[in-house]
């Protein structure tokens, strides 16, 4: 086990905000101008990146992107 190297040290993570908090975060900037139903979130890297149905369209989403150690919204599309 000498050899071989540390891939991954969980105690450096500064994912802090989990999957379902930052739907919630989404969901409430959301919700300000649409009327929003199903949700995907995927973590790249240190952001959260959350796609929303809005409208009554299933095909008419939008994206926000979250920071995932602070929660911080820090853009849309």
């Amino acid at each position: 086990m000498r050899g071989l190297k540390k891939i991954y040290d969980n105690s450096e993570s500064t994912v802090k905000i989990n999957r379902q908090q930052a739907i919630e975060i989404t969901r409430k900037f959301l919700e300000q101008h649409h009327n929003v139903s199903s949700a995907k979130a995927v973590l790249k890297q240190d952001r959260w990146i959350v796609t929303m149905c809005v409208g009554l369209s299933t095909s008419d989403t939008r994206s926000v992107q979250i920071d995932a150690s602070t929660g911080r919204i820090l853009g849309f599309m």
